[in-house]
């Protein structure tokens, strides 16, 4: 897995899952990567479909849409400076504290499957997630991601 380092932002100040899936947002319309109503779209579904993972030892967050918001399949990264909060995945009430943030924009159902359970297995270990914060570039984080993936 590689992702394009104009959609990737290293330690990020943010005070809320809003502002951080803003900013990743617009990354990805400024890149043409996805259609207009993009944000709104993935801020209606976390509402409705938490993402957030309670992951040692910080928090990630796949929030995502569905693939007709998208014109081109990839991928934004966010660490995060100071942890902001996320609903836990799942339908709890439960908050986590999340430091990484993967926006996935892909156009197609099984491909969004396929990254999420991906994903999802390179966070189950506590020492690939305390990485994926300590990066300091994104030439890093994409050798870290195609070592572990």
């Amino acid at each position: 897995m590689k992702l394009d380092k104009e959609l990737i932002v290293l330690n990020l100040e943010a005070s809320s899952k809003e502002e951080v899936l803003e900013v990743l947002g617009n990354l990805l319309t400024e890149h043409g990567v996805v259609k207009e109503g993009f944000i709104e779209s993935v801020l209606q579904r976390e509402k409705e479909f938490p993402t957030g993972l309670p992951t040692e030892p910080f928090g990630v967050a796949i929030p995502h849409t569905d693939g007709d918001m998208v014109h081109d399949s990839k991928i934004a990264f966010a660490s995060l400076k100071n942890p902001v909060k996320f609903a836990a995945m799942g339908g709890s009430a439960e908050l986590v504290d999340v430091k990484i943030v993967f926006m996935l924009a892909l156009n197609s159902s099984q491909g969004q499957l396929d990254m999420l359970q991906k994903l999802v297995g390179l966070f189950q270990d506590p020492g690939t997630v305390e990485q994926l914060t300590a990066v300091s570039d994104a030439d890093q984080l994409n050798r870290l991601l195609e070592s572990k993936t």
